[in-house]
């Protein structure tokens, strides 16, 4: 994970996929349908054919999942898709990474699970409504209420609850979800106690 600062905009997730050879992945995604914004020479931004800011850069050797801290832990970014890019979108995505595929908890989410060593995965959310592509981060929570209360003295403003998680919006206008999953395992809660299956 890293934090970034933009010129313009309204800033928001998005992702970094790190390549050993950056242009042949970027050259993938752009077969795969993704058009190309800017070449940075060493990395490359693309958009994906349903409208999701991605970047292409240097592999540093990053395997470190971040630490649960304070009951909670970074481990998942979202990618929200209209309904009428879902189909193409998941497909674009499994291919690019080469991630093993399968649905979620709910018939809206697809999970694409990285391999051992790399420290997080994406999840897919089909949208209810048509509106542009999106990202925000997943924090997997031992206690959501608690990791709530906190965030909320932090400067985050609670917008939603969810059947498993909480959304809010962070103190720069950012929106992010806490969940259930287990932040070690990043298993669902399962009749009271964890899953150690994502």
């Amino acid at each position: 994970m890293k934090l970034q600062g933009v010129g313009e905009g309204d800033g928001g997730a998005h992702v970094d996929l790190c390549a050993e050879d950056v242009r042949e992945l970027a050259g993938l995604a752009r077969t795969l349908g993704a058009e190309p914004v800017a070449d940075h020479g060493d990395w490359a931004v693309l958009r994906s054919p349903g409208g999701h800011l991605f970047c292409v850069v240097p592999w540093l050797g990053e395997s470190v999942r971040p630490p649960v801290v304070a009951g909670s832990r970074l481990d998942q970014v979202c990618l929200d898709i209209p309904p009428s890019a879902y189909g193409t979108e998941t497909e674009f995505w499994a291919r690019l990474t080469g991630w093993r595929q399968r649905a979620g908890s709910r018939p809206e989410f697809t999970v694409l699970e990285p391999p051992p060593g790399l420290p997080v995965r994406l999840l897919l959310q089909r949208l209810d409504d048509e509106r542009p592509a999106s990202a925000h981060l997943d924090l997997a929570c031992a206690d959501i209420a608690a990791v709530r209360a906190r965030h909320e003295e932090l400067g985050a403003v609670f917008v939603r609850q969810g059947a498993h998680w909480a959304v809010l919006r962070d103190p720069a206008g950012g929106t992010y979800c806490l969940t259930g999953r287990d932040p070690v395992t990043g298993g669902l809660p399962e009749g009271g106690r964890r899953s150690t299956v994502a």
